[in-house]
């Protein structure tokens, strides 16, 4: 039963999750092995793209996240008080299983009485602008990334959770692999 009742059919456009490490590794090509890894620096995990420590995604693990709504605010009024990030996003929480998987993400869905939504993957953002010179390791990991997705979420979860694959256009001729 959810928690607040409305008087007409809420779909949700705009919504996240987040992966796990094995999201964009698990079904990458063995050429491309070693691509991403994800490395311990001064105690924090940060993703390394062909060896290079990224901060596009300061925090890749997801373990502790802004709470859902932090920048509520930030977006009604934008920050007349200068507030920094970390204080636009307040005291951060553990992550929950509804944030990565599709099962408790659709009793969370019920909770707040949403209907349906579209599911965007949240890694999928640092892909291009961190390999936009090699085109076809993009190609890889955004398929290997889509191939996870499918797995985990796929993109018709029970006709409410429709996930959203990744496109990649540097190589408009290039057909999936699948």
């Amino acid at each position: 039963m959810p928690s607040r009742e409305l008087p007409y059919p809420l779909f949700d456009a705009d919504n996240h999750l987040y992966e796990t490490e094995e999201a964009m590794t698990k079904h990458l090509p063995k050429e491309y092995q070693g691509a991403i890894e994800y490395v311990q620096v001064r105690g924090r995990t940060k993703i390394a793209i062909r060896g290079q420590i990224t901060e596009y995604i300061p925090n890749p693990t997801f373990e502790v996240v802004a709470r859902p709504g932090a920048m509520e605010e930030y977006y009604r009024v934008g920050n007349p008080d200068g507030k920094s990030r970390r204080e636009i996003f307040g005291e951060p929480m553990r992550s929950i299983p509804a944030f990565r998987e599709p099962g408790p993400r659709l009793e969370l869905m019920d909770e707040l009485g949403i209907d349906r939504s579209l599911m965007f993957p949240t890694l999928a953002s640092l892909v291009e602008e961190r390999m936009r010179d090699d085109p076809e390791l993009i190609h890889a990991v955004v398929h290997a990334l889509n191939q996870w997705l499918h797995e985990t979420w796929s993109f018709n979860f029970k006709d409410r959770i429709y996930t959203v694959p990744v496109i990649s256009l540097p190589i408009v001729d290039r057909r999936s692999r699948s």
